[in-house]
Formats: structure tokens, C-alpha cells, sequence
């Protein structure tokens, strides 16, 4: 298991035990984004020149109305060095909470926005291949000319055009060069 999904695990085990899923979820993803959204704040909590204490004095007062569970998580990332992982223990806890309540979060990339029906027939299609409810996010992506890519945590599914001319390019590649003049 990697760093981030041994503290999301530890993290999803106490929130659990104190009943505190949804909250820790929503305050820890909004503590994310707000280091994410400033640079400074960022790069004040990364600079090893800045003391720990310091830097546990602004989470403080950041996470001042936060669920204790929260800030005492923050502080233990700031005591071990690993604030800078945040985004990816966010992510792994996220994937957790998702699996303990039978969802799966799927992202799909097209190049143009999925209509409504397309939309559905994915969430359908992926719920009963793994038995589960489905978090669909999307992006648009006009390079990958057509089709789609879907990933779910590790696992993509690239049915793009790109995709496809990709691995047609990689199989003329490895022909015999006799193999590819025989289709001439």
C-alpha cells in the first residue's frame, strides 16, 4: 500500500469510528482546495525553513471550526513531513469512503460533452459491470478526436480515435516490413 493510501486508511478508520465519514470528507477535500488554491499558503506550509510549530499554528487557525478528527489529521502530516501529500491521502480516503459505500468514481474524457442518453448508457454500462453506483466526473478533450477514455482509480479504458490510431501506428511499426508490403 502506498503513503497516501496507508494515512487515508488510518483516516477512514478513525472518521468511521467516530461516525464522522461525511464530515471529515467534506472539511479534509476543503482543506485541499484551499491549499490549492494559494500558492502562498502552499508554499509557506511546504518551506522546510518555516518551523513545524509555525506552520501548525496557521492550520490551526484554519481548521479552528473543523471536525477535531480533521485538524489533528493535519497536524500529524505536518509532524511526519507529508503535508505535501494531502492531495493524494485526500484522494485515496475519497476512494475508500467511495468502496465502504459501494460507489466508484469514473471519469470520463470525450471531445466533445457527453449528451444525456450517452451519459446514462455509461453509468449503466459501468454499474452493472461492477455491481456498483457510479460517480461520473467529465472532461472534454478535442485531441482525442472522438470516442472516449474512461478511468476508474488505475484502470483506463481508452475507446478514443487517438487511442486507436495510437495502437495502429505501434502494430505498422512492429510489422515485418514483408508483412506491411504484402498490403500493398
Amino acid at each position: 500500500m502506498s503513503v497516501a493510501g496507508t494515512y487515508g486508511e488510518a483516516l477512514y478508520e478513525a472518521a468511521s469510528e467516530a461516525g464522522a465519514l461525511s464530515a471529515v470528507a467534506t472539511e479534509l477535500d476543503g482543506f485541499r482546495e484551499l491549499l490549492a488554491g494559494s500558492e502562498e499558503l502552499e508554499a509557506a506550509l511546504a518551506d522546510p525553513e518555516v518551523e513545524v510549530q509555525a506552520k501548525k499554528g496557521v492550520v490551526e487557525q484554519l481548521t479552528v471550526d473543523a471536525h477535531p478528527l480533521v485538524a489533528n489529521f493535519l497536524r500529524v502530516l505536518l509532524d511526519r513531513g507529508r503535508l505535501g501529500e494531502l492531495a493524494s491521502i485526500a484522494e485515496a480516503f475519497g476512494a475508500r469512503v467511495a468502496a465502504a459505500e459501494g460507489r466508484i468514481a469514473v471519469h470520463a474524457v470525450t471531445a466533445v460533452p457527453l449528451p444525456d442518453d450517452l451519459r446514462q448508457r455509461i453509468v449503466d454500462r459501468v454499474r452493472d459491470e461492477t455491481g456498483r453506483n457510479v460517480d461520473l466526473t467529465e472532461g472534454v478533450d478535442s485531441d482525442i478526436i472522438g470516442g472516449l477514455v474512461l478511468s476508474a482509480g488505475s484502470v483506463v479504458m481508452d475507446a478514443s480515435v487517438r487511442g486507436r490510431l495510437r495502437d495502429l501506428r505501434s502494430t505498422l511499426a512492429a510489422a515485418p516490413i514483408e508483412a506491411a508490403a504484402g498490403v500493398l
